[in-house]
């Protein structure tokens, strides 16, 4: 048979988060023991106002097509959180509901980029980010930052990779994989930067909600002086356990949505209807996302203080999301070399650090949106294999 892939697929490959999940879960029906901490996905359900709300909806009969950017009592909430929460100035018109925030990043990354151009991304970084890049044909360039620096981003780590086809920079604020949350020097240096460079920004917030040891979350689509050219993404999967519902949401200046949302109208066309609408009571669901982040916050003291008491391995406190990303010295082992070892010596499957890129050499990201024995269990068995 011909060969029908094109080029710009050929150049991608699968989700290695995606696939390590449904790897685990095969394993799991096989009967296999194996502790899986590949996904990112909290472990608790759904709040009952958002399931309600959708149970609502549909015997209400909203499971039939809604404008293309969204419901407008979703929108005008979306607009509302942006400008109470994050001091971002917009409004309903600015804003596109999508299934899922992934949705949303490929959007931008298609609307805006293409052959010739750069894109900017601080490593390690969500998979996702150069697989999409590289579908656009523009080129991933990446910003390597080091675990014993804590991932700090500066402005002179940018103008290094900085060249004339520079057009883009994504930040993940709190970072996947990292858990590092932007300080605000950190913040004003990316935009003191995407101001002298005219560039786009891909700010993507989706663990805004789930912050420690006091760390305040800063969104660049507040900075008066690069408002107009940041994207901002965002969702509920992470902040209210909806990650099976898909929904997600863009933010930007009308300009760059309007150009958005000839993806939207002709790909998807819309969210679903009972999906926009259970949506809405989610953002008053405060209590929920709280309970969760302080259940979160005793899981990553639980596998920090566990990892880094095993010999030759270094696990920061991320400052925000849920994961652990650690570095581990054993028998001059690769990334790859370790995760492989982990899940054939203690049946558990972890992702490999290099999966995120540059700065991911050696080290391990693990979710701890886990059951709490299951991470004790994972420390036990790590602990065995690595004394």
């Amino acid at each position: 048979m011909r060969d029908f892939e094109t080029k710009r697929l050929k150049g991608t490959g699968e989700s290695p988060t995606v696939a390590l999940n449904a790897k685990g879960i095969e394993m799991k029906e096989q009967g296999i023991d194996v502790l899986s901490f590949a996904a990112g996905e909290p472990d608790f359900d759904t709040p009952e106002a958002v399931k309600e709300e959708a149970i609502r909806a549909i015997r209400d009969n909203q499971t039939h097509y809604t404008s293309a950017a969204g419901i407008v009592t979703l929108r005008r909430r979306i607009a509302r959180k942006l400008r109470e929460e994050n001091g971002i100035e917009t409004d309903e018109k600015n804003i596109i509901v999508t299934p899922g925030a992934k949705l949303a990043l490929f959007q931008a990354l298609m609307a805006f980029l293409e052959a010739g151009d750069e894109c900017l991304v601080p490593t390690p970084a969500y998979p996702s980010y150069r697989s999409i890049i590289c579908m656009a044909g523009a080129t991933f360039v990446p910003v390597p930052l080091k675990i014993e620096d804590g991932f700090r981003l500066t402005r002179r780590m940018l103008e290094e990779r900085t060249t004339e086809k520079t057009k883009m920079l994504i930040v993940c604020n709190p970072c996947n994989p990292t858990g590092h949350v932007l300080s605000r020097e950190e913040i004003d240096d990316i935009a003191a930067y995407a101001e002298a460079h005219e560039i786009l920004v891909i700010s993507d917030e989706i663990y805004e909600k789930l912050l420690y040891d006091g760390r305040v979350h800063y969104s660049l689509g507040a900075i008066p002086s690069i408002a107009q050219r940041v994207i901002t993404l965002n969702g509920l999967s992470k902040s209210a356990a909806m990650t099976g519902w898909r929904i997600g949401y863009s933010a930007a200046d009308p300009v760059l949505t309007k150009a958005m949302m000839k993806l939207q109208t002709n790909t998807v066309n819309c969210t679903a209807a009972f999906v926009q609408q259970a949506a809405i009571p989610a953002f008053d669901c405060h209590q929920e996302t709280e309970a969760m982040r302080l259940s979160y916050l005793k899981r990553r003291d639980l596998i920090c203080d566990g990892l880094n008491a095993i010999p030759g391995v270094f696990c920061p406190r991320a400052e925000g999301a849920f994961y652990a990303f650690f570095r581990i010295d054993f028998r001059g082992m690769s990334a790859e070399e370790l995760a492989d070892y982990i899940l054939a010596e203690a049946g558990i499957l972890v992702v490999p650090g290099t999966a995120f890129g540059e700065g991911g050499e050696k080290c391990i990201r693990l979710s701890f949106a886990a059951d709490t024995a299951q991470l004790e269990e994972a420390v036990r068995r790590m602990g065995k294999i690595f004394s």
